[in-house]
């Protein structure tokens, strides 16, 4: 029981750390470009990505907005072909924001979309093929906005996304789509409170 107490303790520290003196609600809109760094995979793509989000935020830091991402990623060469695993994606994040009122604020985010990806990758036979593919992806996301004024400010993230790619696979049973593996993100871009 002295955890349970302990944990609420917790969050509850937590989410008045980010409470707003004046209890106001924020707008928050941002446009950012990086790169994307596929880790974990044979095909080791790396490229660029574009990402613009808009939400609301309570008074005491959680947010959610829409989030919108496009990636071009090229990698590995086989028989002469680059291989690429490409996607947009279009959904809903989370946000847990703190040191809301200073000029500095970290957060933590969950994105769950639909992402369309459309990888070049090698069949069974190894010749390169096109796929298109549809599917539910989730990321896991933080980050920190930087205000140069009351309005205006940087911000700069990090994550890392699970199943906004989908390859074929085969298995015993026949042909199958899976997830890829997970992509990692880095984004920075000019980011407007209201």
């Amino acid at each position: 029981m002295r955890h349970v107490a302990s944990l609420g303790t917790l969050v509850a520290a937590a989410l008045w750390a980010g409470t707003s003196a004046a209890a106001e609600w924020r707008g928050y809109a941002a446009a950012t470009t990086g790169f994307v760094i596929d880790h974990t995979s044979g095909v080791r793509a790396k490229g660029g990505a574009l990402q613009a989000y808009v939400g609301v935020e309570a008074p005491f830091g959680l947010s959610l907005g829409v989030v919108g991402e496009g990636v071009e990623t090229w990698g590995a060469r086989f028989q002469g072909q680059q291989l690429q695993l490409d996607y947009r994606s279009l959904g809903l994040e989370m946000r847990l924001r703190f040191l809301r009122d200073g000029g500095v604020n970290p957060w933590v985010g969950l994105r769950v979309s639909q992402s369309r990806s459309t990888p070049l990758t090698l069949d069974d036979l190894g010749t390169p093929r096109r796929m298109l593919h549809d599917g539910l992806s989730t990321a896991l996301r933080v980050g920190m906005d930087t205000w140069l004024g009351e309005h205006l400010g940087i911000t700069a993230s990090t994550a890392w996304q699970w199943c906004d790619v989908r390859v074929d696979g085969t298995t015993e049973t026949g042909q199958t789509t899976q997830c890829a593996k997970p992509l990692h993100t880095i984004l920075l871009g000019p980011t407007l409170r209201f």
